[in-house]
């Protein structure tokens, strides 16, 4: 079972005053706002909260505050993450109440996070894959692109076999007066025999 955020609390980093974002336990939580307003500080709190120093911000304190910059992520395993001060000093509490510390948060997060300018130079159908992937239904749409694939081939496939007999059938000969339907061998076969038995009585 995959692990989510169950509540996140973000104050004084980069470009967020305070904020708290308590995400929907199933589906797509959408963080939406115009340019720099804090989007992006979002996904570098929970980042930095989760992922430790190699994901804090260059300059992770909010400018003009004199608070230092304050995160906590509360996620659905019980786990309780905080970090908080200049030095980003990180508290850890397992759903036992026992404190650990960074190697407990590797040991079960992933790499994580989109790679934001990454993200925003690549191909549309590269951001709906790795969107898929992030809500957990890729591996369902990919088995539906595969299906839908393999009906395509098999259409155009009969398609192409349609379109070789029309061009065999426009280059075969035209002979006048042949009947346009098909001729009944056994229709034949019983003129030929009235023709034959008004013979004997002829």
């Amino acid at each position: 079972m995959s692990v989510k955020i169950k509540t996140l609390e973000v104050e004084n980093v980069k470009r967020v005053k305070a904020v708290t974002i308590e995400p929907t336990s199933n589906g797509l939580t959408i963080i939406g706002g115009k340019n720099n307003q804090g989007k992006t500080s979002i996904i570098d709190s929970i980042a930095w909260a989760l992922g430790g120093e190699k994901y804090r911000p260059s300059t992770p304190q909010r400018d003009g505050s004199v608070i230092p910059p304050h995160l906590k992520l509360t996620l659905s395993n019980g786990l309780v993450v905080e970090r908080s001060g200049k030095n980003s000093s990180l508290k850890v509490i397992d759903p036992n109440g026992k404190k650990s510390g960074q190697q407990l948060l590797n040991s079960f997060v992933e790499v994580l996070a989109l790679d934001l300018p990454k993200f925003m130079e690549s191909s549309s159908k590269d951001k709906a894959s790795t969107l898929l992937k992030i809500i957990g239904v890729g591996d369902t749409l990919y088995k539906l692109d595969s299906e839908e694939q393999k009906l395509y081939n098999q259409r155009h496939a009969i398609g192409t076999i349609a379109d070789q007999k029309k061009k065999f059938a426009k280059e075969m000969p035209v002979y006048e007066g042949v009947p346009s339907v098909p001729v009944s061998a056994s229709e034949l076969i019983r003129q030929q025999q009235e023709i034959l038995a008004r013979n004997d009585e002829n």
